[in-house]
């Protein structure tokens, strides 16, 4: 036995059904709808966002590429666009550490010292793999060093403590130039044998450090 007997008294149950849950159903398609465009607006938004940070760094890879010759005024502030361009319209992307490398890379041949480690602070503070990381930190060593014994410390402290690895003979490099400039001799001749030693187990040679070692050797030897 049907539950309504007659045509009207299913035609009436059904608008009474609809007129109490008609608007709720509505709005959750709606909202169902809204989740499926919204998320394929998303996703094109960020290929489309990939893709234009993308031809920035390449741009910028590629005067970077040339910058072995003198790059003119133009070039210049094209790189420093870029690169600002890429650190603040797509900063949680890859490409944005990268844009504050090579800035920094252009501040040092420019002279400026001070910008170049505001740049690689900056980067520092990055979502950084740790390969990228170690880069990083030894290049802001190398910027935090001006000779003195207060800036040989704070750029100490910036690499000391770091497991190298397939950059231990750099590292090392620059740990021995520190520990001179604090005048811990000991520490800068085994920093340099550290050095010469992973790059020959490298299969590389380090012949500057190697001179550097040669040096403190004979100042020993005549002491």
């Amino acid at each position: 036995m049907n539950i309504y007997s007659t045509e009207d008294e299913q035609i009436t149950a059904l608008k009474k059904w609809w007129k109490e849950n008609g608007t709720a159903i509505l709005l959750g398609l709606a909202i169902a709808l809204g989740g499926v465009f919204g998320y394929q607006a998303w996703q094109k938004s960020e290929q489309q966002n990939a893709a234009e940070a993308s031809a920035l760094y390449q741009e910028m890879a590629a005067l970077v590429a040339n910058s072995r010759e003198e790059l003119s005024d133009e070039q210049k502030s094209t790189l420093v666009h870029l690169a600002d361009r890429l650190k603040s319209d797509f900063s949680g992307s890859g490409y944005a550490p990268l844009a504050g490398l090579f800035k920094a890379g252009h501040l040092v041949k420019e002279g400026d010292l001070d910008g170049a480690k505001n740049e690689l602070l900056w980067v520092l503070e990055q979502d950084l793999d740790a390969s990228l990381e170690k880069v990083v930190r030894l290049r802001l060593a190398r910027v935090t060093f001006d000779g003195s014994k207060e800036t040989a410390s704070q750029a100490l402290a910036l690499i000391d403590d770091v497991d190298a690895g397939t950059f231990t003979a750099s590292y090392e490099d620059v740990k021995g130039d520190l520990y001179l400039a604090l005048e811990q001799t000991d520490q800068a001749r085994d920093a340099y044998q550290k050095s010469v030693d992973a790059a020959r187990e490298a299969g590389q040679s380090r012949p500057l450090t190697q001179l550097k070692l040669n040096d403190l050797a004979v100042e020993q030897e005549g002491a």
